[in-house]
């Protein structure tokens, strides 16, 4: 099986997983992971869970995609357009990214 790496279809296929207390390995991926972690702290607790229950399951993507050289190579340009993504639909928040 195939997986074709956009951030559409990272946030599409959001599942309930278990944290992943590892870095990605891919510089922009773990900046934009740590940034986000921080940035849902300002978020009241009632919307907080479900947003780091998304965001632990993109980073077990992540991570597992990372395990190729192919894969690691082509999250960079994923990870950075996530963050330029989230950036915009978290700007209310004035999270520091």
């Amino acid at each position: 099986m195939r997986k074709t790496l956009t951030a559409a279809t990272l946030v599409l296929t959001f599942a309930a997983m278990p944290a992943v207390a590892q870095d990605v390995g891919v510089a922009s991926c773990d900046t934009f992971l740590k940034s986000y972690s921080a940035c849902a702290g300002k978020i009241p607790e009632a919307q907080r869970g479900p947003m780091m229950t998304a965001i632990d399951a993109v980073k077990k993507n992540w991570v597992d995609v990372a395990k190729t050289a192919d894969g690691k190579s082509k999250l960079d340009g994923v990870c950075k357009e996530t963050a330029g993504k989230m950036k915009e639909q978290l700007a209310p928040l004035n999270c520091a990214w």
